[in-house]
């Protein structure tokens, strides 16, 4: 309601002003110049207030005050520069979007390291980080709120034999095709698989829970979950 209360104040204003001054002189020169003085409150009014709408507290507001001060480790942004990959502390992967202002933490701080994103288009990106010597954990990120990954895969760089431990090990995708709308990786069982790029969002458990069975009940996803007490819980989702 301010807003609306300011704009009422500033039209009697300007009113109280300029009525008198075209009362004495009915001159083009004057008209112009109460037209100039409306157009210079008006400015100052606009700018005001987008300065007061930048002033919130939102996560959106204080991801974008720490870009502007340079107090972030890194930031990438898409082709088109309409959202980026932050890494606020040098753990984690925020997603901001700056036409929608809306966030999204891809990795959590306490488990990323050396964070590392890539843009495949303005809408897809992995996210690339150490966990662990001669590890890397790779996430495919589709926004504005999706996270999927391959499963690990065991390479053996200077030993072939089987009972040799692995020289390293890392999920990354072998291929991420937008168009066709697919990502290609290795499954569980070692073998080269198809997956489309999902279209849901993420859904992150509950805290110190892991999922037991999902199952799909009047059009609402229904995951059930257990903590390491054996204390279960059942969440819907909308589908």
């Amino acid at each position: 309601m301010l807003p609306k209360k300011i704009i009422q104040f500033l039209a009697y204003v300007i009113i109280s002003v300029v009525n008198p001054i075209l009362n004495i002189t009915h001159g083009k020169k004057i008209t112009l110049i109460c037209q100039e003085f409306l157009a210079f409150i008006l400015l100052s009014w606009i700018s005001s207030c987008y300065a007061q709408a930048q002033s919130s507290n939102s996560t959106f507001d204080k991801l974008v005050t720490k870009i502007h001060s340079h107090t972030v480790c890194g930031i990438k942004y898409n082709p088109s520069k309409t959202a980026a990959i932050v890494d606020e502390d040098c753990r984690s992967a925020v997603y901001i979007n700056f036409k929608t202002q809306q966030t999204y933490a891809i990795l959590d701080n306490k488990l990323a390291y050396h964070i590392s994103p890539t843009w495949i288009n303005n809408s897809i990106a992995t996210i690339e980080t150490s966990c662990g010597t001669g590890c890397v954990n790779v996430v495919i990120f589709v926004s504005p709120a999706t996270v999927v990954s391959c499963a690990d895969h065991e390479y053996r760089i200077k030993f072939l034999n089987e009972h040799v431990p692995p020289d390293y090990y890392h999920n990354r995708p072998l291929l991420i095709d937008p168009k066709k709308g697919i990502y290609v990786c290795y499954d569980e069982d070692k073998n080269i698989q198809v997956f489309p790029l999902p279209i849901h969002v993420s859904i992150r458990p509950p805290k110190g829970y892991f999922s037991e069975k999902a199952i799909i009940r009047n059009n609402h996803l229904i995951i059930f979950y257990k903590n390491a007490h054996e204390k279960t819980k059942q969440v819907s989702y909308d589908y």
